[in-house]
This record gives structure tokens, C-alpha cells and sequence, in this order.
């Protein structure tokens, strides 16, 4: 059975609110040790990204608003969605992150190219096993798992 994005995702997601400065971004994603952090309205409704290198330019951040250098449209899936889809979504957009969220829209997780290298190690380590990597990604080789993260860039 293949795996789910409620299967690997990081929960209990760190956000931050629209108003808030690109300093406080900075010092939040210092201090969890995260690299991508979901900007949400006061209803806790997602409104866009922040990643690390959004924020790498700036040097004097105190005075700009993080809404102003967010991405948006954020990539979301369905926490019941396949892991493939998170792979397929983030090698197409060109991003770390794709952000999970329930039947209700309401942000649940967050998979990350970290997060799919775990299962892409925990699959290599089980390999002595013989167990088929379709199992894990709904894909024939570990080939097509090289290809789709190199084309990540990573």
C-alpha cells in the first residue's frame, strides 16, 4: 500500500500571521529549526509561504510585513492524497513544500523535500529486505525516484 501525506508529514505546523515582520518570521524559523513557514489570516486560513530563501536577502527586516514577500498560491494537498502527488507537485512547481491540509481546508501538515528524503533513506535501508519501492511511492524504480529528486534541485 502506498503511503499518504498524513503518513510522513511534519504536524503541528508552525505559522505566522499577516502584519507580522520578516524579522519575526526569521526569528521563528531560527528558533524551530524550519524552513518554510505558512503565513495565515486572523481566521487561520492559509494566505501564503514563507521559505528561507524568500527571507535571505534581507538584512534590515524589521520594517517590511511578511505579506509582502510571501508566495502565494500556496500548494496544498489532502492529508488522504498519495505521497507520489507530493513528489509530482513539488518537482513540478519547483518547491520544498506542499502544505496538507483536511476535508475542511484547514491546515493539518506540511511534507518537505526533508521529509520525503526520510522515506527515501527508510526505503533504502529496507532494501536487504527486497521490498518493492512501489510499496512506498507508487513507482516502479528507484531510478524514478533519483530523477524526481534531482529535478528538485537538491
Amino acid at each position: 500500500m502506498a503511503k499518504l501525506a498524513r503518513d510522513v508529514m511534519t504536524n503541528n505546523v508552525i505559522m505566522i500571521a499577516v502584519g507580522s515582520s520578516l524579522a519575526a518570521a526569521q526569528s521563528l524559523m531560527k528558533e524551530h529549526g524550519i524552513r518554510h513557514l505558512p503565513v495565515v489570516d486572523q481566521e487561520q486560513r492559509i494566505v501564503g509561504i514563507l521559505s528561507n530563501s524568500d527571507l535571505s536577502f534581507f538584512k534590515d527586516s524589521k520594517m517590511y510585513p511578511v505579506e509582502d514577500f510571501m508566495s502565494q498560491p500556496v500548494q496544498t494537498m489532502n492529508q488522504s492524497a498519495s505521497l507520489m502527488d507530493a513528489v509530482d507537485t513539488m518537482v513540478e512547481k519547483k518547491i520544498g513544500s506542499v502544505l496538507v491540509v483536511n476535508d475542511d481546508e484547514e491546515l493539518v501538515g506540511i511534507v518537505t523535500t526533508e521529509d520525503l528524503i526520510q522515506v527515501l533513506g527508510q526505503a533504502l535501508r529496507k532494501d536487504s529486505h527486497k521490498r518493492p519501492l512501489s510499496t512506498l511511492f507508487d513507482i516502479e524504480s528507484l531510478d524514478e525516484i533519483a530523477y524526481k529528486i534531482a529535478q528538485t534541485g537538491i
